[in-house]
């Protein structure tokens, strides 16, 4: 029977699943992100607390009356009406 080696040899198997899971630890697939903002803090214990000054806050105007949908339809040409062939044109 041969011992198998774990993350490391100084830690148990128990005690590498509890790390935080970085690039060298995860699979080929896993991707970290890009640094995205700190919203809040992690506690001694491993939790993530919420501060809410730090939360993320949007300011949208008031758009009653305002004459634009929000959306183009998909009959919409993607070519403006200047650069469009008509039939019979050279």
């Amino acid at each position: 029977m041969t011992q198998q080696r774990f993350m490391s040899k100084y830690m148990s198997k128990s005690a590498t699943k509890r790390m935080p899971l970085n690039t060298k630890r995860a699979g080929k697939g896993y991707y970290k992100g890009k640094g995205g903002t700190k919203e809040g803090r992690i506690t001694s214990k491993g939790k993530f607390v919420v501060d809410p000054l730090k939360r993320l806050e949007l300011v949208v105007p008031d758009l009653t009356g305002f004459k634009l949908k929000p959306y183009i339809a998909s009959t919409v040409s993607k070519f403006p009406p200047e650069s469009r062939r008509t039939p019979g044109q050279a």
